[in-house]
């Protein structure tokens, strides 16, 4: 048996179970939602996929869940938390041992909260001890696996993955149509997350709000309803009407046609974050901004991807800032390839044929 341990659902792991459910044997998989967090919502899954899957708030999954755990061939942690959680694993430190970290991004963070309160310095001695013990290390950025070494004392192994984005190829094709509209579309951020330090960006742009552009702002999800109203205000007082929140869950396709409309994306986060958005816009050759201080701006750049340094912007001028439009580059083509159902599939087959030995 092999176990797969989540947080909860999203449209990641839904993506993620499909693409298993097409190219692999599942009755020796099971996948297990609300692993300390209470599970708000579900997906639904084919009946057969569906009797792989429990949630772990119902008392017989509970039970199955600790009866099997010990026996499985190996467990995938979909997401190290920062709760109580890594009591379970700092206590059970031989299930460490058959276990591989699959690193979403924020969970490397979650150092920075380490000197918080009480808890947290809890949270992190707890952690030290569980990171200390995995034996392998999953992530899309090999920067991200290296700044856990630098941080944390680990002999893991490093081993490439990449969940399937909602947002597939096949969204993105479009033919090429000449646009009415001669303003320049921004967009900032991914998310209400305040760590897409929103403010900064609307700073950053306002010296342009004279210029035909239009400012668009994803809103939908992430931070508190306060932080995204005041977001949203600094944006009317910057540009007006030219400035769109956007507040509603948009479908794949709507999204995809979204992203399509936008000439640059800057994206501020100060740790590697929004590769859901990210690919797809370098792969519709839109230019996108990115701090210089953070592991995918690296991981781009070995990449041999074209991205810019978001702080040129407070120095750029405006008609340097739209012949940046005119740019060609081999965007599309290397993210074609990251982004292949072949490549995911490869890469999961490769993580889980390791093990199957083991």
């Amino acid at each position: 048996m092999y176990f797969h341990v989540f947080t909860s659902e999203n449209v990641y792991s839904f993506a993620l179970l499909s693409l298993f459910e097409k190219n692999i044997d599942l009755r020796n998989h099971f996948f297990f939602f609300g692993f300390g967090k209470k599970q708000k919502t579900t997906i639904h899954y084919s009946t057969e996929l569906s009797q792989q899957i429990k949630y772990l708030q119902k008392p017989a999954d509970i039970v199955f869940f600790l009866k099997n755990i010990k026996a499985a061939k190996w467990i995938y942690l979909h997401y190290l938390a920062y709760d109580p959680t890594l009591l379970f694993w700092a206590t059970n430190l031989l299930l460490l041992k058959k276990t591989t970290w699959v690193v979403w991004g924020n969970d490397i963070y979650s150092y920075y909260k380490r000197n918080k309160n009480l808890k947290t310095r809890i949270y992190e001695r707890l952690r030290v001890k569980v990171i200390a013990n995995i034996p392998e290390i999953a992530a899309f950025v090999r920067e991200d696996f290296d700044l856990i070494k630098s941080i944390y004392k680990t002999n893991a192994n490093y081993s490439d993955i990449l969940y399937p984005l909602p947002v597939n190829i096949e969204h993105l094709n479009f033919e090429k149509t000449i646009s009415k509209s001669h303003d320049l579309k921004f967009l900032i951020g991914n998310s209400g997350d305040p760590s897409n330090l929103h403010h900064e960006m609307i700073t950053y742009l306002s010296r342009f709000k004279d210029e035909k552009i239009t400012v668009f702002c994803p809103l939908s999800y992430g931070g508190s309803k306060e932080y995204r109203e005041a977001i949203v205000q600094h944006g009317k007082d910057a540009f007006g009407d030219n400035f769109v929140a956007i507040t509603s869950h948009l479908e794949k396709e709507a999204y995809a046609q979204f992203l399509n409309s936008i000439d640059i994306a800057l994206m501020n986060h100060k740790r590697q974050q929004g590769l859901g958005n990210i690919l797809p816009l370098l792969y519709l050759d839109k230019k996108v901004f990115l701090r210089t201080d953070i592991t995918s701006y690296y991981f781009f750049q070995r990449q041999k991807c074209e991205v810019f340094n978001i702080e040129t912007l407070n120095v750029i001028s405006f008609k340097e800032l739209v012949s940046l439009t005119e740019i060609e580059s081999n965007n599309k083509q290397i993210v074609t390839e990251i982004m292949s159902e072949k490549n995911y599939l490869n890469l999961w087959m490769n993580l889980i044929n390791r093990h199957k030995n083991d």
